[in-house]
């Protein structure tokens, strides 16, 4: 049986990543957004990542929409954080420990969300993390995205945008 290690045993991380919205180029009237697709999991997703060494939020943010997507993009505001927890194997997330091999630890993460604006760039250029990588428009990725949180900032993404939130961070 495993050993689950207690909520005094969780260990905080966190991530970064970004909503890309652009117009669609066949339809100036409807906006886009860039997600990210894994077949293996019908996972659809917002590009996002953990951090480098001495990397700042938003630098993570934007290298990590970069690698994922194939896109040149420009940072804007921050949208929200969203929060989450899964397990992991003890030895595997901390190293060795006194706990027997089946133990587990809670990782509590936290992700903090950029809007991001389209510069340049083609998402058959991105990283080999998701097989694809699609610009969809805003009503279907509501429906596609995987996890309901990510839903939530895209919403909050597409009005800022329509307020005209600034480009640039």
């Amino acid at each position: 049986m495993s050993k689950w290690i207690d909520s005094d045993h969780s260990i905080d991380r966190w991530s970064a990543g970004g909503v890309v919205l652009r117009p669609d180029p066949q339809n100036t009237t409807a906006l886009t957004v860039a997600l990210c697709h894994r077949r293996s999991e019908s996972l659809w997703a917002l590009p996002k990542g953990t951090p480098e060494k001495d990397e700042t939020i938003a630098e993570t943010a934007k290298r990590e929409v970069t690698e994922e997507t194939g896109l040149t993009v420009e940072i804007g505001p921050p949208i929200d954080d969203t929060f989450y927890s899964f397990f992991r194997p003890a030895a595997e997330t901390i190293g060795e420990l006194p706990f027997d091999t089946q133990s587990k630890i809670r990782i509590d993460k936290t992700v903090h969300w950029y809007l991001m604006r389209y510069v340049c760039g083609d998402t058959t250029n991105h990283d080999c993390e998701y097989d694809d990588v699609k610009w969809i428009e805003i009503a279907e990725a509501l429906k596609r995205l995987t996890h309901r949180n990510e839903a939530r900032v895209l919403e909050k993404a597409v009005a800022f945008y329509e307020d005209g939130a600034p480009s640039t961070h």
